[in-house]
């Protein structure tokens, strides 16, 4: 087994005992700022294993039958899928951060300019920050 395989072996088992440790915590009631950054965190976790599990460890499990298995379930394709769970992901984390700004701010902000809350992005903004 090459050492890829073994990290999407590694990948999948972790990522499957996560989930269960906080699947139970996805359905429980949350406000809106956390259910958005719990399910977006979820949907970019589920994207990266699957296509960690699909594209190394899938070769191992089905061996000389890959081309044939992997064609069948849509080759390259399926990547859109693994990219749409990421994508959705990452809306979700960026709308939790918009609804963590206070009320009275949060109209002068939408999901693209939310990450600059309270101040703009800038160097300075990063090497004064206190230690």
């Amino acid at each position: 087994m090459a050492m890829h395989h073994a990290t999407a072996l590694a990948t999948l088992l972790i990522g499957l005992w996560a989930a269960r440790a906080y699947i139970p915590n996805l359905l429980a009631s949350m406000t809106p700022p956390a259910a958005h950054l719990a399910w977006g965190f979820f949907f970019v976790a589920f994207g990266a294993i699957g296509r960690s599990v699909y594209w190394s460890f899938g070769r191992v499990v089905t061996g000389d039958e890959w081309p044939f298995v992997r064609d069948l379930l849509g080759g390259l394709n399926i990547n859109m899928g693994f990219e749409l769970c990421l994508i959705v992901g990452l809306l979700l984390i960026l709308r939790a951060r918009l609804l963590a700004i206070p009320e009275d701010d949060r109209p002068a902000y939408n999901l693209f300019t939310c990450v600059t809350y309270p101040e703009p992005f800038r160097l300075y903004s990063i090497l004064r920050r206190p230690k």
